[in-house]
């Protein structure tokens, strides 16, 4: 992607003297999309998974972005990117065209990583939990440090004096020695325990990356991904029976996930033109009933095809080539921000 220098100089001045024409402002917002896409893909390829398990495309979550820094206050200022070029330590006269361009490029990283910790964080609120608290142990730690690269956060061991390999340590080998009979499930045995295997070899580079830290702890966590499609309302009917949830506290979380599901099919798939207003409708009427039944403890349907054509008319077969993602991809969303709650309360 050839980036022209001076053109990017001359754009971001006209914006913070809030002359910017709508050309300009035209150019300036492709431009910051291809450089956000272009991370993305050459150097955060570990999240196009996470991007695709919310039914988006990288294109969608680099608009996201834009969003974000081309947002404007109420007297109809880009405050965002200002903000940027104020924090600046020379002014932009005083800035080199190249240097404007590598910090203009640093924010819009910076962006972009901030974007994706938020769509982690609403996927797999439990993963989530685990990064803060294995960051908030790290802090603390004399055996590990958090570093940064392009491609995103690191655990590495402190003590990596005399280490020249470029090689990662295999993450299926990594699964294989981790496993131990004896080892506690809180943040700082599983910690020692990464630390123990990671330096005790010369073989690969004492670094693993923050990504794969939660995805191993998770399984220790107990806290894997529900991964069936199928409607289980026994473990939700358990934990809401088990723990006392009083009428009020059930209809409230209720209607905190249904209005979180009803937003997710706005923003993501009508407002995007994916589905028409009935289909989007269909959607959250048929989610809406999978989630009443969830709280009530029962299934009036067999799955969730089955809640689905109660509400709009589709053979399977066109409910697998047209909905069946989508849907199933609101049910998880919906599970996971239930059992969020359900964490909270508990």
């Amino acid at each position: 992607m050839g980036i022209d220098f001076y053109k990017i100089w001359v754009l971001l001045m006209a914006v913070s003297k809030d002359l910017i024409s709508h050309t300009q402002l035209t150019e300036l917002v492709k431009t910051s999309r291809l450089i956000i896409q272009s991370y993305l893909f050459n150097y955060r390829s570990d999240v196009l998974n996470l991007v695709s398990r919310n039914g988006i495309t990288v294109t969608d979550l680099s608009y996201d972005c834009l969003a974000e820094v081309f947002s404007r206050n109420g007297e109809n200022r880009y405050y965002i990117i200002t903000k940027f070029l104020f924090s600046l330590n020379l002014t932009i006269q005083e800035t080199k065209p190249i240097n404007l361009y590598l910090a203009y490029k640093s924010f819009l990283i910076k962006v972009a990583n901030a974007q994706l910790s938020k769509l982690y964080s609403e996927t797999d609120p439990i993963g989530a939990k685990i990064l803060r608290n294995i960051k908030d142990v790290v802090r603390q730690s004399d055996k590990f440090c958090i570093t940064k690269e392009l491609r995103g956060q690191f655990l590495t061991v402190k003590e990596c004096y005399g280490i020249t390999s470029s090689v990662e340590f295999p993450f299926d080998r990594l699964l294989l020695e981790f496993s131990s009979p004896d080892i506690e499930t809180n943040t700082n045995s599983l910690l020692n325990r990464l630390h123990e295997i990671l330096f005790n070899q010369n073989e690969y580079r004492r670094v693993i990356s923050l990504t794969q830290t939660v995805q191993l702890f998770k399984k220790y966590f107990n806290a894997e991904e529900i991964s069936s499609t199928e409607i289980n309302e026994n473990y939700f009917a358990t934990h809401i029976n088990s723990n006392g949830f009083e009428d009020y506290e059930i209809d409230q979380i209720r209607q905190k996930v249904e209005n979180y599901i009803k937003k997710k099919i706005l923003l993501d798939y009508f407002v995007k033109e994916k589905v028409t207003k009935k289909e989007a409708e269909s959607i959250y009427l048929a989610i809406r009933d999978i989630i009443s039944d969830w709280f009530y403890g029962v299934a009036t349907k067999d799955s969730i095809y089955d809640y689905f054509i109660t509400h709009h008319h589709a053979e399977k077969v066109e409910y697998v080539k047209t909905y069946k993602t989508k849907v199933e991809y609101l049910v998880k969303l919906a599970r996971e921000e239930f059992a969020k709650y359900l964490l909270e309360e508990i």
